[in-house]
């Protein structure tokens, strides 16, 4: 229990999260009542309520009659007879008056622990309702005439039927078909208990266990809570959406589906879903459509015209809805050659902002060269236009890492010196690219529409069609074979991808072949710079092969010597967690560039040397030295660059500064660590020192924006957060043992069990 000393220090981080929350969840329990801070709290929340009625409580009553608390009765009465022992009557009142009040709203009595799980749905489902109403909004590119469609697509949902309905939506590559589908979402999403919107499903479906991927995240979307680690196969998959999404009246919008999307393989038997839902597909492919239901509602999208075109190509080349008078023809012109297609009309008006007339009449000539189905040629004239580095950052991304993270992929191309930030930049404003924020690690994305990636990867087949062995990326898993298993590697191939599926490998191709790969397969590879295997062993002496390569992806980790002297990012994982020696993995203290070190699923004997340049600035151990009889301290005494440490399932008994004891955080941003055995971070300025002894010191650094502590079981004292204001995201979660933390700013702490605030929400999650 905390002190009064401890308490007042907290209280003014509370008083200030109360008057910044918009929802409360008190949850009343037979002890509530004996906490004077869970009082003095729900007074508060209650006064706030009084002053700002957008406010909204919803209280949970756990095993406590609603009477009880809304009078006093029983426990309650108990408790307050010892209260009004040493507590004057003005306050006695106003905790009474707050828990007659809270008492008396409509909120969930939770009578048997079987009730936990529905009634958490709901309570999630509820608050989440009242956090969105005015954000669950997606963000969409700009489409001249929307209108019209919305409400096309809207009528053929009939949105006032109490069946279930399916609409689809098609039309060709770039016509605005996921714009469409998102204006509608956010159109109607009010009209629905629960929402999902699924980008890309096409792709997630080529990917490992994509149907499970595609599974987890609407039903996660539904229930709004992460359920990925309930299921596993798609047969359970397809129950969790009977059982817990189709009680539900929802909207679920699957974007860019094709041949391998089968409903019922996915989402279960039609029949479930009776309760006014609603299902909307977008697609290329009106048969893939048609073959969805027999009563599916199917609306084509039309090409543009030519008004709305011209309003929308005004809009990327002049930044306005119609053009200056001298540029009024030329702009017709080219809006005439773009045939009504949005993507054409975005990048040519991307590639002309601010040009001179000059340039607009070459590309207008050269706009007219081509044939009107010619969709990707005329994409390919902004590509004309690059630098040679924003070029090779394009090609890139369209081979390798449409995705991907733009952090890590920036620290190659830096090495090459492709200057990513202007040439990202570059891209990105010329409508070649998208970069997004994503997933709970809030990390940038790049995205690439399948139209211009396509172009990007015709590019690069067309550097040499009769022999893709001589041309500058492999991206085709089959090609990648080839090419190595045949010794066909040329020093034109910059990058190699030879990514399988589990079932693949399985079913479809001889291990024995594809077990491991030899150093003469990279012979004449010289000039490679990316290389990712998820399948195979790299054996032998690496030593004098692959000098260049600055980004190594492998399962199962490389060959005893092997040449780090450009490594820029290694990222090794095993297919199965089991006991070895460090092998290849020795090498990585002589890779003085490296940047980027993540291990998952290896039982090391020692953990690896790091490098002893210090250049590392992200380091993840994930799965890593988990062997009961491993529990070892990690020192990172000498990574005084590090920006980001993330340790999951790690036997990672304690976090040191080496010898020096002194803890390299003056550029630490992301400090994350799930399911850790550690119990204590030691280092800091003053030399090693255990937490408890440092709970009031400024351990972590200010510069620190992310803070995960979940699962870790061990772990009893955090540090002073007072210093960190620049902590944008905190969530601690799963730690029995964690005995307080003082100066937690304005964030977000999840599922801790202190006993003084075991009845207020505050502290489990601000809005």
């Amino acid at each position: 229990m905390m002190s009064s000393e401890k308490g007042e220090e907290i209280w003014p981080n509370l008083a200030e999260a109360i008057e910044q929350s918009k929802v409360y969840v008190p949850i009343f329990s037979e002890n509530y009542a004996d906490s004077k801070w869970c009082l003095r709290e729900l007074a508060a929340i209650v006064e706030r309520q009084g002053r700002n009625r957008g406010c909204v409580i919803l209280p949970i009553f756990y095993m406590v009659d609603p009477r009880d608390v809304r009078h006093q009765n029983g426990p309650y009465r108990n408790a307050f007879r010892q209260h009004e022992q040493n507590i004057d009557e003005e306050t006695i009142r106003i905790w009474k008056d707050a828990l007659s009040k809270v008492g008396a709203l409509k909120g969930w009595h939770v009578k048997s622990n079987e009730e936990q799980g529905a009634i958490a749905d709901l309570v999630t489902g509820v608050v989440w309702s009242h956090l969105s109403k005015n954000n669950n909004v997606l963000e969409i590119d700009k489409l001249i005439g929307i209108d019209d469609h919305v409400e096309a697509v809207k009528e053929s949902m009939a949105l006032d039927s109490p069946c279930m309905k399916i609409v689809g939506i098609y039309g060709m590559g770039g016509i605005g078909k996921t714009t469409i589908a998102k204006a509608v979402y956010n159109n109607v999403s009010a009209q629905f208990d629960r929402c999902s919107f699924v980008e890309n499903v096409r792709e997630m479906l080529e990917k490992k266990d994509g149907v499970i991927t595609l599974q987890k995240h609407i039903v996660s979307n539904i229930l709004m809570v992460n359920i990925a680690e309930s299921i596993v196969n798609n047969s359970e998959g397809i129950r969790a959406i009977r059982d817990r999404v189709s009680r539900f009246k929802f909207l679920v919008v699957l974007d860019d589906v094709d041949e391998t999307f089968e409903f019922e393989k996915i989402l279960g038997n039609m029949e479930n879903f009776v309760s006014g839902s609603r299902f909307i597909f977008t697609s290329r492919n009106i048969k893939v459509l048609s073959m969805l239901a027999d009563d599916i509602k199917l609306y084509r999208v039309q090409e543009m015209s030519h008004q709305h075109s011209l309003q929308l190509f005004c809009n990327y080349a002049f930044k306005k809805d119609i053009p200056p008078s001298n540029y009024e023809a030329l702009s017709n012109d080219i809006v005439s050659v773009a045939a009504g297609l949005p993507l054409t009309l975005k990048v040519v008006g991307s590639l002309l902002f601010q040009e001179e007339e000059e340039i607009w009449r070459d590309k207008l000539k050269q706009l007219k060269e081509i044939p009107e189905q010619k969709v990707v040629d005329r994409l390919k004239i902004s590509y004309d236009t690059l630098n040679e580095e924003a070029k090779r950052i394009f090609l890139d991304i369209a081979c390798f890492f449409v995705g991907e993270d733009k952090e890590i992929a920036s620290y190659m191309w830096s090495d090459l010196g492709f200057f990513p930030t202007t040439n990202i930049n570059i891209l990105n404003q010329r409508s070649m690219i998208g970069i997004v924020v994503a997933g709970s690690r809030k990390k940038l994305i790049f995205q690439m529409h399948d139209q211009l990636r396509d172009m990007g990867r015709e590019i690069v087949r067309q550097e040499n069609i009769r022999h893709p062995w001589k041309t500058s990326r492999i991206w085709s898993k089959e090609k990648a074979l080839n090419v190595l298993l045949n010794k066909k590697g040329t020093n034109q191939v910059e990058g190699i991808r030879m990514r399988y599926h589990n079932f693949e490998i399985l079913k479809n191709l001889n291990m024995e072949e594809l077990g491991t790969i030899s150093k003469e397969c990279f012979m004449n590879l010289s000039e490679l710079r990316y290389l990712d295997i998820n399948v195979s062993v790299l054996i032998g002496d690496f030593g004098d092969y692959i000098p260049n390569l600055r980004w190594l992806r492998l399962r199962n980790g490389p060959s005893d010597n092997f040449n780090v002297e450009n490594l820029v990012i290694l990222e090794v994982s095993s297919f199965s967690c089991t006991r070895v020696d460090s092998g290849g993995l020795k090498q990585i203290k002589m890779a003085s560039k490296l940047k980027v070190l993540k291990l998952s699923g290896y039982w090391l004997n020692e953990f690896p040397q790091f490098p002893h340049s210090g250049s590392l600035e992200i380091l993840e151990l994930v799965d890593s030295f988990h062997h009961p009889l491993i529990r070892k301290d990690l020192d990172i005494g000498n990574l005084w660059n590090l920006k980001e440490l993330r340790l999951g399932e790690c036997g990672v008994r304690e976090i040191t500064g080496g010898r020096s004891g002194m803890m390299p955080w003056e550029n630490l941003k992301v400090l994350y660590l799930d399911d850790c055995e550690v119990r204590e971070i030691t280092g800091g300025t003053l030399g090693t020192m255990p937490l408890e002894n440092m709970k009031a010191m400024h351990l972590l650094p200010s510069s620190l924006t992310s803070l995960f502590v979940i699962k870790c079981p061990k772990l009893e004292w955090l540090p002073n957060l007072e210093n960190l204001v620049n902590l944008t995201d905190l969530h601690i979660h799963g730690c029995p043992v964690l005995k307080e933390i003082l100066g937690s700013p304005r964030t977000e702490i999840l599922g801790n069990s202190e006993p003084e605030w075991s009845g207020s929400c505050v502290q489990r999650g601000r809005s």
